[in-house]
């Protein structure tokens, strides 16, 4: 039989740890607040539009949060994950499978507006729009003719005459690999990122004129998996598979800075990837954001100097969006059933 002392002890020791984990969490939770989406099919866009936070998942399920709050304000479920956000009133999508269509929707409410004929079925289709919500345009990618080559077709939108404008017919040879990622200007400069031969490669298309503005292959480099532009429209920054963020002048390609996320001798051993994704701007623009999985790094805008580092999620982070005040970041995660976690931007980097 214990004793009354050995009894006592025992129930110090479980109280202590009862005081301990209650203390772990609520320093969990002030650091993290999930927002949660049951049976969610993983994020594929997570973007801020006036006061309120947008999340895309896999399926097209669309949900909204007013980031005062936390609260979510809607939820529904539009054709597809292929969306642009016109502001905080409307977005526009197009869907993947069958005889291509563009709806818009109201938000937050998710109400189908209209729709218009854009594709065919044999196309695949992706909308990107100016970070000043002017211009949308429409990228449609035929598929390889018999000699390897894809015919893609740039349109502008115009969603009020419904009306596609065929500005731009761009024939990629066999060599360029693949396209991955695309970006639109203010000044209706059109980027497009992936590889040719193996090397990074960026196509830059002048929406106005119809014609390419620049077309640049970079020796050295590995293929180009993510772009976003500056807030001053005077940088392109794009993301390789080999940990490498490049800076480039957006008048011309020309490499401003590459810049080293990861640290000398660090490795991905679990997944063996290295690939920059997921780039976005603070709304101050003094700050951005890349990811290698499973870690976000913070960069100071001015200086390009890593601030801080997140690991929001085991393995696969999908996408990070800023508050509006800048005060916090949300991260996400592409597996199904994970939630969107809201971070509190560290203090110390805000001076």
């Amino acid at each position: 039989m214990k004793s009354k002392k050995t009894k006592n002890h025992l129930f110090y020791f479980a109280f202590a740890a009862v005081i301990a984990i209650a203390v772990v969490n609520n320093l969990t939770r002030s650091k993290m607040t999930p927002l949660l989406v049951p049976n969610n099919s993983g994020v594929s866009k997570l973007e801020t539009v006036d006061n309120i936070l947008v999340g895309i998942f896999q399926d097209g399920h669309t949900a909204l949060w007013d980031w005062s709050t936390l609260e979510q304000i809607e939820d529904f479920l539009a054709v597809s994950n292929r969306t642009v956000l016109l502001g905080s009133q409307h977005m526009v999508t197009v869907n993947n499978t069958g005889k291509k269509t563009m709806i818009q929707y109201s938000l937050p409410s998710g109400k189908k507006l209209n729709d218009m004929p854009v594709g065919r079925k044999d196309q695949d289709l992706w909308p990107r729009i100016s970070p000043n919500k002017n211009d949308i345009v429409l990228i449609r990618r035929n598929p390889r003719d018999s000699k390897g080559n894809v015919l893609f077709e740039l349109l502008l939108v115009d969603l009020v005459e419904e009306l596609l404008s065929p500005l731009v017919v761009v024939t990629i040879q066999n060599e360029f690999e693949d396209v991955i990622e695309y970006v639109l200007d203010n000044q209706g400069i059109f980027y497009a990122v992936g590889s040719q031969s193996g090397q990074g490669r960026v196509v830059a298309v002048n929406m106005d004129t119809g014609k390419l503005a620049w077309d640049r292959v970079y020796e050295n480099t590995e293929e180009f998996c993510s772009v976003v532009l500056s807030p001053d429209g005077q940088t392109v920054l794009a993301g390789n598979r080999n940990g490498i963020l490049y800076k480039l002048d957006a008048e011309n390609g020309d490499i401003a800075k590459p810049i080293q996320l990861l640290e000398e001798g660090e490795t991905r051993p679990v997944t063996n990837d290295l690939s920059v994704l997921n780039l976005a701007f603070s709304p101050d623009g003094r700050f951005y954001v890349a990811t290698i999985h499973p870690k976000v790094y913070i960069l100071e805008t001015a200086t390009d100097r890593i601030v801080h580092q997140l690991a929001p999620a085991d393995r696969l982070v999908s996408k990070v969006a800023f508050s509006p005040d800048n005060k916090f970041i949300a991260t996400s995660d592409i597996r199904a059933g994970y939630p969107i976690k809201i971070w509190k931007f560290p203090e110390e980097n805000k001076q």
